[in-house]
C-alpha cells in the first residue's frame, strides 16, 4: 500500500487500525507496506476498500512471480517425453504431461504415502534410496516385498525415481515414501484374495495414494469391499484402464469399478495407444507407450522402456500424490474431480478425442500443472517458499495476496498391465 505524502505515522496506524488491517514488512524508500488482512475478508474486498480511503495512494495484491521451470540433472531426463516433449524421438512437441512446469509448484513431500500394489521393489536399487517404507508380501505371506519380477520395479520409478541426483531418471513425485505391496508373483500373476488383502493392509498403514498397475482382475464381492475399506479409509485408488483395447476399460478389473481412477495410455503423439482400454468406465489419459523408467535389477546408469496402461497408471498416482503434497485434505472424489478438470482434451485424433468425456481418451490426457495450480494458493505459495496466506500493503502500492482458500508384452495376462 501506498499512503499519501502528507499521511504521518500516526494516520496510517489509523488506517490499518479502522481496516483491521497490520503492517508486516516496510520498503521504507519506497513508502510500501505489506499488510495482512482480516481472515474474513477477500483480497480483492480490501483492495477496492483501501483505494476508496483518501489516505492511501494505491493499493494492489501482492502477486507472486515464479523462477524458471524445474529441469531435472538426470543422466537420462532427455529420454523422459511423457514428462517433458520436445520431440525427441519424432513426437509431437507438448505430448507430455507439463511435469517440468508443475514441479515449479511442487515436487513431492516426504509426508505422503503411495501404496504400490505389484510385484514388488527392489530396496537396493539407488533410484529408491530413502524412500521405501516397510511393506508386506502377500503372496509368500511374509514382510519382504522384494520384487522377482521387473514390473513393479518399473511401474514404482516412473512414479517416484529419485530425482535431480545425475543418474538414470525422474519419477514424477521425487520426495513421497513409497508403501510395496506385493500382490503378483514371479509370473506377473495375483489373486483376488492377495490383492483384497493389499488393499486392506495399504489403507491401515496410512496410504494416501494406491497405484494399481494390475488388470484382468474380475470385481469379486471381495475386491469391491477392499476397494471400499480403502475409499473409506482416505486414500486415493488410481488403477489400469486395461490393454485389451476397444471396450477393455469396461471389462478390466479394478480399473473398471467405479470406486477408481480408471487410467487409459497415449503414445508421443497424443494418440491413443492402440492397447488403451476404452468404455465408459475411462476417466483420463497419460502417457504409456515406450515411458522411460528406472532399469530393472540393474544398479548401473542406465533406463529402461516400458509399455502398457500400467506405465500410465503411476504418471496419474504421481499426479494425485503431489497433489496431496500441496493440500493433504482432498477426497478421492476431489482429487479425480481435478484430474478430469485439468486434463487436456482434444489432444488426440478428431474421430476419438471428442470435445468433453469420450470413451477413448475420457476426460483427457493429465496435465500436472494445470492439477497443481488448482489447489488453493495459500497451500502453493508455501510450498514454494512464498509464505502463506497474508495480504500486503506495499508503500506506494497497498499489496495483498490473493486469498483462495519396448512393450511389456507381458501385461497382457491376468494380474498386470
Amino acid at each position: 500500500m501506498e499512503y499519501a505524502p502528507d499521511v504521518g505515522r500516526h494516520a496510517i496506524a489509523q488506517a490499518n487500525a479502522s481496516h483491521g488491517t497490520r503492517v508486516l514488512e516496510v520498503i521504507p524508500e519506497l513508502g510500501i507496506y505489506r499488510l495482512s488482512i482480516p481472515a474474513d475478508r477477500s483480497v480483492s474486498e480490501m483492495v477496492d476498500a483501501f483505494r476508496r480511503d483518501p489516505r492511501c495512494k494505491n493499493a494492489e495484491p501482492n502477486s507472486i512471480g515464479r523462477g524458471g521451470d524445474f529441469v531435472p540433472a538426470d543422466s537420462f531426463f532427455a529420454y523422459q517425453w511423457p514428462l517433458h516433449n520436445t520431440g525427441q524421438f519424432g513426437g509431437t512437441p507438448d505430448a507430455d504431461i507439463d511435469a517440468v512446469e508443475g514441479w515449479q509448484i511442487s515436487r513431492g513431500d516426504e509426508s505422503v504415502a503411495i501404496a504400490v500394489l505389484d510385484s514388488g521393489i527392489d530396496f537396493d536399487h539407488p533410484e529408491f534410496a530413502g524412500r521405501i517404507l516397510p511393506g508386506f508380501d502377500f503372496v509368500d505371506e511374509d514382510e519382504d516385498p522384494t520384487a522377482d519380477h521387473a514390473h513393479g520395479v518399473w511401474v514404482a520409478g516412473i512414479l517416484a525415481a529419485n530425482a535431480d541426483n545425475l543418474f538414470s531418471v525422474a519419477g514424477v513425485d521425487h520426495f513421497a515414501r513409497i508403501l510395496p505391496v506385493k500382490v503378483l508373483n514371479a509370473q506377473n500373476f495375483g489373486s483376488v484374495m492377495d490383492l483384497a488383502q493389499g488393499l486392506v493392509f495399504a489403507a491401515d498403514q496410512g496410504a494416501e495414494v494406491i497405484n494399481m498397475s494390475l488388470i484382468n482382475y474380475p470385481i469379486t464381492g471381495a475386491i469391491r469391499n477392499a476397494l471400499q475399506y480403502a475409499r473409506d479409509a482416505g486414500a486415493v485408488l488410481v488403477a489400469c484402464a486395461g490393454n485389451g483395447g476397444i471396450g477393455d476399460a469396461d471389462r478390466s478389473g479394478p480399473g473398471r469399478s467405479p470406486l477408481v481412477i480408471s487410467v487409459g495410455a497415449t503414445t508421443r503423439f497424443d494418440e491413443r495407444a492402440e492397447f488403451s482400454g476404452t468404455g465408459s468406465a475411462l476417466d483420463v489419459v497419460a502417457p504409456g507407450e515406450d515411458v522411460p523408467t528406472v532399469a530393472a535389477f540393474s544398479y548401473g546408469n542406465s533406463c529402461d522402456f516400458f509399455t502398457g496402461c500400467s506405465a500410465a497408471t503411476p504418471i496419474a498416482s504421481g499426479i494425485a500424490s503431489l497433489l496431496l503434497s500441496l493440500d493433504p485434505l482432498p477426497t478421492h472424489q476431489q482429487v479425480l474431480d481435478i484430474l478430469t478438470e485439468t486434463a487436456d482434451d482434444l489432444v488426440g485424433p478428431p474421430a476419438e478425442d471428442t470435445p468433453g468425456r469420450d470413451d477413448f481418451f475420457g476426460y483427457g490426457r493429465v496435465n500436472l500443472n494445470r492439477a497443481l495450480l488448482e489447489v488453493p494458493e495459500p497451500a502453493r505459495s508455501f510450498q514454494m517458499g512464498a509464505g502463506a496466506g497474508f495480504l500486503a500493503l506495499l508503500a506506494w502500492a497497498c499489496s495483498a495476496r490473493r486469498r483462495t482458500a519396448g512393450r511389456d508384452r507381458s501385461c497382457v495376462r491376468r494380474g498386470a498391465c
